[in-house]
């Protein structure tokens, strides 16, 4: 699995802490945070990755690649510590700090875990990893269905 690190890391700390998460006209699963150029840990991002791992393992998956944009402030930071909370067991446990994960994500022929719309567009397989922790652990997330039905 390619996982688009921020995007999905986001979308979980939006949900954990109470902000709005909207479900697009696709199903993917978003958030509103505004980031471009810098990202900062909050309290809830060791939790978030957490509840990530916890669907990851519950799904079996062997392999897994966290992709960071490089060119964000912090990156660095946020990939020691998802380092350091994995591998789960026994499965292959990378991440990645390229200049355009997006590039990366549209090319690969792994599933990819994102919700950005262009990655969506041109990508094969993707999953909603964010919505598959809001299902299970996040039972009182602020959603709004924006396909017109409760999400």
């Amino acid at each position: 699995m390619a996982i688009d690190g921020f995007n999905c890391i986001i979308t979980v700390e939006a949900a954990l802490s109470g902000g709005v998460v909207l479900v697009g006209r696709d199903t993917a699963v978003r958030d509103l945070a505004s980031v471009h150029g810098s990202y900062r840990q909050v309290e809830v991002t060791r939790l978030a990755i957490e509840r990530i791992v916890a669907v990851l393992r519950e799904a079996a998956v062997d392999a897994v690649t966290w992709y960071l944009d490089r060119p964000l402030s912090n990156s660095g930071r946020l990939a020691a510590l998802l380092r350091s909370l994995g591998p789960p067991e026994s499965a292959s446990w990378s991440v990645e700090l390229p200049f355009d994960p997006d590039r990366t994500l549209r090319e690969t022929t792994a599933v990819v875990a994102t919700s950005d719309s262009g990655v969506l567009d041109a990508c094969g397989q993707w999953v909603d990893l964010p919505r598959a922790v809001i299902d299970r652990s996040i039972p009182d997330a602020w959603m709004v269905d924006l396909r017109g039905g409760a999400a």
